[in-house]
């Protein structure tokens, strides 16, 4: 076995910078102890193999905290892979298993007869519906001594998982659902074709479900695969998650994609609808104020001409004051659908000023929608 300070000093060098826990960092090694070593002595490693998608897999590594000599206490755990999860128990003779609470205290030390075990499940459905080749996931748990009243013994025991995922479909072009902005008054739809691959060819696609009501999802029969459509309703505004189920004809499988989407109004500004600045109200502004004022506006649905057009530029009591002020609507030549709304003071206010630019859609009537982008100038004596 080797010794203390030969341990402690592998475990510090592998847990070096900073942690994620606020607050957390992981000490140099302590005069007298031996030179930092490359070597992993007390890493633990587990090769799951490879997984079917779809399958979930436990492995539990058992801890000897004796090896560290002090009484440290397992604090909390760190894994890197996004599809698993691990937790640290102390389980006890009859099995029952009892778990840690983060703490440091005498009283989160394992009884008599209990042993401590850092618990891992891989779940491969979080993952999306592809071979993944063997790969390598770590992860460390935090340990501090009882007797460290602020932390700053703390150390990390290091540990690496090993799995790869077969996949028993292929999916084309899309494995995930990514909708991206979606109108207000529009609907958005995906669609993408799904089969069994080369050794499952005879793989059968039954029904499609979603989580979220306001993502429908249908399958199609295709030539030689299935076609799965997905269509997002847009209702409340902001970011949406769901998960995608297709049942196949293995009772044991089903497929899964995970859909996102951003709900967003028809018309909307960048990066907030209002534009503010400072001038001398004597007289009007060097035309390079355009450059410096202005926001991005932008109209998501598609079934119409993205351009803008100025309606009016008005005072708090609704006053038309467009004579006091230029306003220039230009084409953004990277975002198709979106204008740079620019503003300038040409004069004419007494004091300091708050109102609107309300902006339009060309050719449409009176009830067409529109976006009020907030205008306020704050006077200033000198240019």
């Amino acid at each position: 076995m080797r010794s203390l300070p030969s341990l402690l000093t592998t475990l510090l060098f592998l847990g070096c910078g900073a942690d994620p826990d606020a607050g957390t960092t992981t000490p140099k090694p302590r005069p007298g102890l031996a030179p930092a070593s490359r070597e992993v002595a007390l890493a633990l490693d587990h090769d799951f193999g490879v997984l079917a998608h779809g399958e979930r897999r436990t492995h539990e590594f058992e801890l000897d905290l004796g090896v560290l000599g002090e009484p440290f206490v397992p604090l909390r755990v760190h894994l890197e892979c996004s599809c698993g999860r691990a937790d640290l128990r102390y389980r006890s003779p009859s099995g029952a298993d009892r778990f840690l609470h983060g703490t440091a205290a005498g009283t989160s030390l394992p009884a008599a007869g209990e042993r401590t075990l850092l618990h891992i499940e891989l779940d491969t459905r979080k993952k999306d519906a592809v071979d993944l080749p063997k790969t390598a996931s770590r992860g460390y748990i935090l340990l501090q001594q009882v007797q460290d009243p602020d932390g700053m013994g703390r150390i990390r025991w290091p540990f690496v998982i090993r799995f790869g995922i077969d996949a028993p479909v292929e999916l084309q072009p899309f494995v995930a659902l990514d909708f991206g902005a979606v109108a207000r008054s529009n609907t958005g739809e995906i669609t993408t074709t799904v089969r069994g691959d080369e050794a499952h060819r005879d793989l059968r696609f039954l029904s499609a479900r979603s989580t979220d009501p306001d993502l429908r999802v249908s399958l199609e029969p295709g030539d030689g695969h299935t076609v799965l459509r997905a269509k997002v309703d847009p209702n409340q505004l902001g970011n949406h998650r769901a998960a995608v189920a297709i049942e196949t004809s293995d009772p044991d499988y089903e497929v899964g994609l995970a859909a996102t989407w951003k709900v967003v109004p028809d018309l909307q500004a960048s990066p907030m609808n209002k534009i503010s600045f400072s001038a001398a109200l004597q007289g009007p502004q060097d035309e390079q104020a355009l450059l410096r004022q202005f926001v991005l506006v932008t109209d998501h649905r598609t079934d119409r001409a993205p351009e803008f057009v100025v309606d009016a530029i008005v005072d708090a009591g609704g006053a038309d004051v467009s004579s006091c002020f230029e306003a220039v609507l230009t084409a953004v030549p990277t975002a198709g659908r979106q204008q740079r709304l620019q503003v300038r003071y040409l004069g004419g206010l007494d004091d300091s000023f708050r109102g609107k630019i309300v902006l339009g859609k060309p050719g449409e009537g009176a009830d067409q929608q529109r976006l009020p982008i907030d205008l306020v100038v704050f006077a200033t004596k000198h240019p």
